[in-house]
């Protein structure tokens, strides 16, 4: 049986509305148990477009703000201590607030969209062909759905 989630939530500034370090939590740990993932231990950043985009260029040499960065840790690079550790998640609060309005959905459904989309890439889906983008896009839209209770993206 797997461990119980470690999740740690830090805003790049705090009292983002209506978003607290226990839903954050909520989410990425659905997603974990949804799909039985062993590794538990997953660090979210919430942040904005400027920060977003200093990491996307420094780190993946892509120079602009993006949704959600996932960091995955390689299991064989960590100690007996850290093995639990699945990897890190960097989102824009500020793009899932833009997005929000632009495609008339509630932020907070946005929000854990990019949650969602991103702890799914720590687990291994990805979505660079057409084959896996469909897969993954349909278990991100399943997961959205029940953990926010609002109809999915189509």
């Amino acid at each position: 049986m797997p461990a119980a989630s470690r999740i740690e939530v830090k805003f790049e500034k705090p009292g983002v509305k209506k978003v607290s370090a226990a839903w954050v939590k909520k989410i990425v740990h659905f997603v974990l148990r949804a799909e039985k993932s062993r590794r538990r231990s997953v660090s979210v950043y919430l942040t904005g477009d400027p920060e977003i985009r200093r990491i996307n260029r420094r780190f993946l040499r892509h120079d602009y703000a993006t949704d959600v960065i996932s960091f995955w840790s390689e299991p064989e690079n960590l100690t007996v201590k850290e093995a639990d550790y699945l990897g890190d998640l960097v989102v824009s609060v500020e793009t899932a607030r833009s997005a929000s309005r632009r495609l008339k959905l509630p932020f907070r459904q946005e929000l854990a969209r990019y949650l969602v989309h991103g702890t799914l890439h720590l687990l291994g889906y990805d979505d660079k062909k057409k084959k896996d983008f469909n897969r993954m896009h349909q278990r991100q839209e399943q997961i959205v759905t029940r953990v926010t209770g609002r109809r999915p993206m189509v």
